[in-house]
């Protein structure tokens, strides 16, 4: 069970490393600016000029030099930037399988139903459209925490109204104080994220409207938040909202529709379970 835990957690703790050998090297270096500092108050006029060409120099390098070895040899700090630490805790807390699976277009053209979604091994649920707009895939989403599919397979919209829909009956097991992002699980114990825009957990929750309130029951069409898109696009962030499938332990394949254009009223595809 500890095992399992830690696991969940991995990624988290590998951040929390990384940034105490940051910290490490922050130190070192303000005591060698604070030192150089020091030669410069008492250094002769002569020497003035040339230490503080030896500064910058320095500080140019141990920058370039600090900045390389984190992409290069730390992709986890690298890929956990601004929210995406965010993207992890979720992960962390929903118990999320590395295994992903590569989407199929298909064309089922179902209608929306409000019936119960408990289905049996081998079986599908469908799935209904986020919002109005655009539908995309997910390889197609301008962020490779989602294009590379490390927290699972799903799909997006690019929205032309700011109204956000839940895509499949569940229950409401995790809503952010920052508003962009909601978490749900069906009664096949799946778990999705709803996540609205790309780096707007910057925002700290301007721009969102939520309607939903933890533990409540929603079913495939129920309106979540509404996005106020002309402020999120203003502040220079991107609007697609994305959906992801958590349990890929329990997902067999997801499958979505060719139709580039969705209705809020027709399923544009369904996820086969194991």
């Amino acid at each position: 069970m500890k095992d399992k835990v830690f696991s969940k957690l991995k990624p988290l703790y590998t951040l929390f490393d990384t940034w105490l050998k940051i910290d490490a090297v922050l130190v070192f270096f303000s005591s060698f600016s604070l030192l150089l500092s020091w030669n410069l108050l008492t250094s002769t006029r002569e020497n003035l000029l040339s230490l503080t060409f030896l500064g910058t120099i320095s500080f140019i390098m141990f920058y370039l030099v600090f900045h390389f070895m984190i992409n290069k040899f730390n992709p986890t700090f690298r890929q956990l930037s601004t929210d995406r630490s965010i993207h992890l805790s979720i992960a962390g807390l929903f118990g999320i399988s590395n295994t992903s699976k590569t989407p199929t277009l298909k064309n089922n053209g179902q209608k929306k139903t409000t019936n119960n979604q408990k289905t049996t091994k081998g079986s599908a649920i469908p799935l209904y459209p986020l919002a109005k707009g655009g539908l995309k895939e997910i390889e197609e989403v301008d962020d490779e925490i989602y294009s590379k599919k490390t927290l699972g397979d799903g799909f997006a919209i690019a929205p032309s109204e700011g109204k956000v829909h839940s895509p499949v009956n569940g229950k409401i097991v995790s809503l952010f104080p920052t508003k962009h992002a909601i978490g749900i699980k069906d009664e096949n114990d799946i778990e999705y994220l709803v996540h609205m825009g790309i780096d707007t957990i910057d925002l700290n929750g301007h721009g969102f409207q939520t309607f939903v309130e933890q533990d409540q029951k929603v079913k495939a069409g129920d309106l979540l938040t509404e996005m106020d898109l002309d402020y999120i696009s203003t502040h220079r962030k991107n609007t697609d909202i994305i959906f992801i499938t958590l349990s890929q332990d329990l997902i067999d394949s997801l499958e979505i529709d060719e139709d580039k254009k969705v209705d809020l009223d027709e399923s544009i595809g369904q996820i086969v379970l194991k």
